[in-house]
């Protein structure tokens, strides 16, 4: 009965006096916090009723500050809820941290695709999968894994280098389960289009067109001409421009791109360094099952040093008017809400007598105000002030990380390009 009589002391203790001086003290504790710490006290009354109650082999010692301080660490707040998802550490960029956590995760999200294509034909009859096996069917899961093996080498360094550049420490970013498949898959298609000897015919349909308007402006000589690239993506033709002597600065929004851009240029030695499957895990539209399985190495040339990249929304981030010579645009301006504030902010960005030369589809999203025609962004441009150069304006063909020797060929038609003055 004594024993009773001080566990419920204790406890009484613990609830009205400890508990609440610690809340007091935490002020601004949020409810999941008070439901953890809760948690972690209750765990220790249980051990502390088991003790009491059995025949302790000593005096029990009296809990110190030190392990009520260890306990109440665990009730540190480590999430914040915005827009329905949960974060944790809400002070880093936002997208970051479910981009590191989408690349560590990827090899177990690229597990769960095979694992659906493996339901799928595990639901064959006894006959079908004896067809299926005459077929070789089976052993493409296998190959499918180790092609995931190669993707994961690359994947987890691009989270280890983000996280020793960003300073995250070893704790986990946000839940497991909020990881995307689609974050790490859409980053292998971008490396494969801007930094491999595979992507060079895509980059060849549109590169030259921009380039050779910065040249019809400029001349031959672009030094000290400065020019902004935003939604540079994985960053190819930024690193172009450079080589050509311009004072480039690339923006970027998604942190997909800007962690394999950091890879690609802060952290490779050689040439053709890295290397990738990035098609382990689409099995459609093929001619031969073989070029699921074709790697890839990148880069296949240097990322220009040079090129300055700013991370965070092109609406945002350049506040001074006037500030370059040249803004570049390519698959860009048909990807933000209202394309009149993308305009206006290229026409403020571009020092009197500047070039805007886009090149790109427009493929409006559902999100947008406007869904103007090619005609219409014409005329758009002439109304926020732009001398359009109507004799410069073409019409591209291209393709967008295609898949080799892919069946389904999606073809940007008549990618809209033109240069107009600021």
């Amino acid at each position: 009965m004594r024993t009773s009589f001080y566990l419920t002391r204790f406890l009484t203790l613990l609830l009205f006096v400890v508990f609440p001086f610690y809340l007091g003290f935490r002020g601004a504790a949020s409810l999941s916090d008070s439901a953890v710490l809760l948690s972690s006290l209750s765990e220790r009354a249980e051990a502390l009723y088991i003790a009491l109650t059995s025949q302790p082999a000593a005096p029990l010692a009296p809990i110190s500050k030190e392990a009520f301080e260890a306990s109440a660490e665990h009730a540190k707040p480590v999430r914040a809820t915005e827009g329905g998802r949960r974060k944790r550490y809400p002070s880093l960029p936002d997208g970051l941290a479910h981009c590191i956590n989408s690349f560590e995760q990827y090899p177990f999200l690229a597990e769960q695709v095979l694992q659906r294509k493996h339901g799928r034909y595990a639901k064959q009859t006894p006959a079908q999968k004896a067809i299926s096996k005459k077929l070789g069917y089976p052993a493409h899961f296998e190959k499918a894994r180790k092609g995931i093996e190669v993707n994961a080498r690359f994947s987890r360094q691009v989270a280890r280098i983000a996280r020793e550049a960003y300073h995250t420490g070893p704790q986990a970013l946000e839940d497991e389960e909020e990881a995307e498949f689609r974050v790490v898959d859409f980053a292998f298609g971008h490396l494969s289009r801007d930094w491999s000897t595979q992507g060079a015919k895509e980059r060849q349909a549109v590169f030259p067109s921009v380039l050779d308007g910065l040249e019809q402006h400029f001349g031959r000589n672009g030094r000290g001409k400065k020019v902004l690239v935003p939604g540079s993506g994985m960053g190819r033709l930024a690193s172009d421009i450079a080589d050509l002597g311009y004072d480039v600065t690339a923006n970027e929004l998604d942190y997909g791109a800007i962690l394999a851009y950091h890879l690609l240029t802060n952290h490779t030695s050689s040439l053709h360094q890295h290397t990738l499957q990035p098609f382990v895990t689409k099995w459609t539209h093929q001619a031969s099952p073989s070029s699921r399985y074709a790697a890839l190495t990148v880069p296949d040339h240097w990322p220009n040093k040079t090129v300055k990249l700013v991370e965070g929304d092109f609406l945002e981030m350049f506040p001074q008017d006037g500030e370059f010579d040249a803004v570049v645009t390519l698959f860009f301006i048909d990807i933000g809400d209202n394309v009149v504030d993308f305009l206006s902010n290229i026409h403020r960005l571009l020092n009197p007598g500047g070039v805007w030369i886009n090149l790109g589809p427009l493929k409006w999203g559902t999100h947008t105000a406007l869904q103007l025609s090619a005609e219409e962004v014409l005329q758009l441009a002439d109304l926020l002030g732009f001398d359009v150069d109507h004799t410069s304006r073409k019409s591209i063909d291209s393709v967008y990380a295609e898949q080799q020797d892919s069946l389904l060929k999606f073809i940007y038609g008549e990618c809209l390009a033109f240069h107009c003055e600021g």
